[in-house]
């Protein structure tokens, strides 16, 4: 198997190697592609971050460094020079993994197909060292911090981002791909879909337990718990990120996926 990694800020993971083939997920610049084969343009294999595979479009596989940190923006401009003037590259969702190569002020550095280019210093984040690659180099430059302790206020930067069926990028992404980025952040490893994503850390007994970071699972769907009573979650019904009364998704979401299946709790309670 070749080693790849995704060069675009994004990558369709299709069930098929064409352009019409129902779309299964999404994969995030600078994240690591097992090839297996080839066939119209598409190269099937696994995507290293989540073990998810598909076909990917060969035009967006090549060759990058190992990353050393993470974007943890919403999304955010990559520009040709470390002047905020300079022509823009190209935009990056939060999750993609790049390679800092130096710093310039508060302008981040970072090792692009053509070349370099530079992202704000704020919206990246150190990858922990042993985590794709190490973040032994982005830590000497940006600190030693490598995760977000509230990692649901990064889920609630994404309030209105567009809900996409199988998306996983800030300009479009489904339920369960905002609970894996936001977790990310926090430096917790999450499963893709929300199937895998009802063992998630421990279970809890009743909706009067739930804390801020617990989720919420029915059949086919997740939520991120923002307190004791609201819900954060991508979903059908507002095509959006949207925020709403726990109490309203369970009235409405049993119409047509039945009753709450878990409650969850990733990390220890968030204050």
């Amino acid at each position: 198997m070749a080693l790849f990694r995704i060069i675009t800020p994004s990558a369709p993971l299709r069930s098929g190697p064409f352009a019409d083939a129902a779309l299964d997920s999404e994969c995030l610049y600078g994240e690591a592609f097992e090839a297996e084969q080839s066939e119209n343009e598409f190269t099937f294999g696994r995507l290293g971050s989540d073990g998810y595979r598909g076909w990917v479009p060969r035009d967006c596989l090549g060759a990058l460094p190992k990353p050393n940190a993470r974007v943890i923006a919403p999304m955010s401009d990559a520009t040709s020079q470390a002047d905020i003037k300079s022509a823009g590259r190209f935009v990056l969702s939060l999750g993609a993994l790049v390679t800092i190569a130096a710093l310039q002020d508060d302008r981040a550095e970072i090792i692009i197909p053509s070349g370099n280019g530079f992202l704000p210093r704020q919206h990246l984040l150190p990858l922990a060292s042993g985590v794709a690659g190490g973040g032994a180099a982005a830590s000497h430059i940006l600190g030693d911090v490598t995760q977000i302790d509230d990692w649901v206020a990064i889920a609630e930067r994404l309030v209105a981002s567009p809900y996409k069926w199988g998306g996983r990028c800030a300009w479009g992404l489904d339920c369960s791909a905002l609970v894996q980025l936001a977790l990310a952040a926090g430096g917790i490893d999450a499963p893709r879909d929300s199937g895998p994503q009802h063992h998630i850390g421990s279970g809890i007994d009743d909706i009067s337990q739930l804390h801020r970071g617990d989720l919420v699972f029915w059949h086919g769907h997740v939520g991120i718990m923002q307190d004791r009573t609201n819900l954060l979650h991508a979903n059908a019904h507002h095509m959006a990120v949207a925020s709403e009364p726990l109490a309203n998704a369970i009235q409405r979401i049993a119409i047509t996926a039945g009753p709450v299946t878990a409650l969850r709790r990733p990390s220890p309670v968030l204050a």
